[in-house]
């Protein structure tokens, strides 16, 4: 179902999840040690599933650079390598393509297949470019480096330990998650506007 939105809607929309994106880097959640950075996914994912792969990209633009200026002005031992547009930005701006396509791809294999599955495979999606490409860049950039200010170093056992407390939480919370937002608001416009 292709949704046609006014610029005015569109504005709105976009100001609206560049905001939780804005509100979610500068105050994460965090459980124990660790952050999870899955409210800003959600906002990119739905971005991309609601409007539109280019707005997904636009989305994941913002949080790329929210995240960049995040760890300049509120640095942690890894900020280091977020200073690097090629792990804060670029896999970022990946996450809407993905999300986008994923969701595509399920539906054009079969039409009977529900639109949560197909906005399911695509929240899927996007969460493993986010954890590829940010980890795969650091893991390019930054492999054997030690932590700013700890005996951390950047190796595999490491690279696995986020994987395992964080994007594993992310992607079952964004699969569970976007489904029901992207399809009421679709059903909402739907019904507002046709």
């Amino acid at each position: 179902m292709k949704i046609k939105l006014t610029r005015n809607q569109l504005i709105t929309i976009n100001a609206l999840l560049c905001a939780i994106v804005l509100l979610f880097v500068f105050v994460p959640i965090t459980i124990g040690t660790v952050q999870l950075a899955f409210i800003p996914l959600v906002a990119i994912i739905v971005s991309a599933e609601f409007i539109g792969w280019k707005n997904g990209m636009f989305t994941g633009l913002f949080f790329g650079l929210v995240s960049l200026i995040s760890a300049i002005v509120r640095p942690s031992p890894l900020s280091f390598a977020f200073y690097n547009p090629m792990v804060s930005i670029v896999p970022r701006v990946l996450i809407g393509l993905s999300a986008y396509f994923a969701a595509a791809g399920v539906k054009k294999i079969s039409s009977k297949i529900p639109d949560y599955v197909s906005y399911s495979v695509g929240a899927i999606a996007g969460v493993v470019t986010n954890t590829v490409g940010v980890l795969g860049m650091i893991a390019a950039f930054y492999f054997g480096t030690t932590l700013e200010g700890t005996a951390t170093a950047i190796t595999w056992p490491f690279i696995a330990g986020i994987i395992v407390s964080n994007s594993l939480l992310e992607i079952a919370i964004c699969a569970v998650i976007v489904p029901p937002i992207v399809m009421a608001l679709k059903t909402a416009f739907k019904n507002k506007y046709n």
